[in-house]
């Protein structure tokens, strides 16, 4: 998980920074910082957006090798 996935997963789901932040349980500032690669995220931030990740339906997976480029 890095913060491009990151930032994929958010615009995949159509949420704000800070309504994402939420979901995640942190500062907007922190998911700002992550998705521009500022600052590592913790474990806990990573279990979080595996969690996120899991639940996403199978064409989030092309949606992300599309949102790469």
């Amino acid at each position: 998980m890095n913060g491009m996935k990151s930032r994929a997963i958010r615009y995949y789901l159509g949420e704000s920074m800070d309504k994402f932040s939420k979901r995640i349980g942190v500062a907007a500032s922190t998911i700002c910082a992550i998705e521009n690669d500022q600052r590592e995220m913790s474990d806990y931030v990573r279990a979080k957006m595996l969690r996120i990740e899991n639940e996403l339906p199978p064409d989030f997976f092309s949606f992300y090798e599309k949102f790469k480029l």
